[in-house]
This record gives C-alpha cells, sequence and structure tokens, in this order.
C-alpha cells in the first residue's frame, strides 16, 4: 500500500525526514505550481531551510530536509563526501533480462555479469547522463567523455553510480550516494530491468491507475548534533 498523502518521520532542531508520496513535487518548478514536499512540510512545522536530496515525481519515499543553514552545510558536507546513503526498493517489469540495446539513445548496455549482489558485493552500473528527448524530460546514459554531447552531467567529474546490493525475484534493493535525475529508472531501463509503470522509461508495460514501482524506503546519515550514524526506514516494496 502507498499513502497518498505526506507525513513526518522524524522531526528535529535540525532536520526532518519526510515522507512524499507519489505524483509529489519534491520542490518548486519554474512552469509548476505549488502543492510541493517542501511546502507542505513548512506550513505543519516551520522553519526549513533547504531539501537535501529530492525525488522525481513518480517516485515515493523518504527525503532529508535541513532545518538551518548550518544542518544543510553539514549535510552537504557528507554529500560531498559519499556518506549520506539513500536506499530504494524497485520492482522491475520483468525478471529475466531483457534486450535495451533497441531503446533509442542508450548506448550498448554494460555487460552486468552474474545478478548475485550483496550489500558486500553490490553491482554497479554507472555513467554520466545528458538531457534527452522532447523538452528534455528524459535522460540517457553516457559513458563517453563527452565530445560527442555538448551537454554532460558528471559526479564530481566522475560517472554517476547506481549500487544493486540485492535480488529477490523482479524486486531490486539499490542505492545512491549521490544522484542524478531519473538515475535509477534511466539505469534500469539501460540493463533490460525496466522499472514496473514507469510512464518515461517503460510505457510498453504501465499498468493504468498503479503507481511507479519505487520508493525511497531508508536514508543512512551522521545525525549533525550527536555525531552518530542514524539510520530511518519505512517499508520496502515487495513483490
Amino acid at each position: 500500500m502507498i499513502l497518498s498523502q505526506p507525513y513526518i518521520v522524524e522531526e528535529t532542531n535540525d532536520f526532518a525526514v519526510v515522507f512524499k508520496p507519489p505524483k509529489m513535487h519534491s520542490a518548486m518548478l519554474k512552469q509548476k505550481g505549488g502543492g510541493t514536499l517542501i511546502e507542505w512540510y513548512s506550513a505543519q512545522s516551520p522553519p526549513v531551510f533547504d531539501l537535501m536530496h529530492r525525488l522525481d515525481f513518480e517516485t515515493h519515499g523518504l527525503v532529508l530536509l535541513a532545518k538551518t543553514i548550518k544542518s544543510f552545510e553539514f549535510f552537504k558536507a557528507l554529500q560531498d563526501r559519499g556518506e549520506f546513503i539513500k536506499e530504494y526498493s524497485a520492482i522491475c517489469a520483468n525478471a529475466v533480462r531483457a534486450n535495451s540495446v533497441s531503446v533509442k539513445g542508450f548506448p550498448p548496455p554494460p555487460d552486468i555479469g552474474r545478478l548475485d549482489p550483496s550489500p558486500e558485493k553490490p553491482l554497479t552500473i554507472e555513467s554520466y547522463f545528458r538531457p534527452y528527448g522532447p523538452g528534455r524530460k528524459l535522460v540517457r546514459p553516457v559513458i563517453s567523455d563527452g565530445k560527442k554531447h555538448k551537454e554532460i552531467a558528471m559526479d564530481k567529474g566522475g560517472f554517476y553510480k547506481t549500487e544493486i546490493t540485492g535480488i529477490d525475484g523482479n524486486v531490486f534493493t539499490v542505492r545512491i550516494r549521490r544522484g542524478f535525475r531519473h538515475q535509477i529508472r534511466c539505469h534500469f531501463c539501460w540493463i533490460g530491468f525496466p522499472i514496473l509503470n514507469d510512464p518515461l522509461y517503460n510505457q510498453a508495460l504501465v499498468e493504468p491507475d498503479q503507481n511507479l514501482a519505487l520508493r525511497a524506503h531508508a536514508l543512512f546519515f551522521i545525525d549533525p548534533l550527536s555525531g552518530k550514524q542514524q539510520e530511518y526506514r519505512i517499508e520496502s516494496l515487495s513483490k
């Protein structure tokens, strides 16, 4: 079951962990109106300084908000060091790898080898990204040095990395440390495991009135006050 309304999971003087439902923007976009997650939280429990990350409009799950400039700078430093971890569960449209070479705009998929990842030995999908399609609404992975495409997004000069840490049938557990727009959705389509009910990267297999099967179900970060490692979770997606 996916809730249709946001709610506060945890709140301190420095930060808040908030659930974002599907089909809600994390923050204001130039072409959109109100009704965002950050506006909802500001009305419930001000003040708030800024979001530490965003979820796609279709994606649901946990989002971290910094409530002060000091905590924002602290979390930003964690992000820069790769010490702020977001864990997702994704239900893929198929349990057997499909052919993704035919998807327009994608380079040949990487050789991912055996599908037996673990948290200790994750299966890592990595690439740069570029905007793609009408209105630049989509992204595509890029694996070259960027000479062919003018607009290349890089993660501190390197690849964005999607770490698959577990597979149970067609349910994948994924971790990212820094992310780009549609990163997990695009990477999964690229390797032949498009996510169920993805209206952008899996249009052929979208069930009416069903939500994108991608949930940010856990956050891992250091508490700025206590200095202790914190873990916040909601239930992950299941078969």
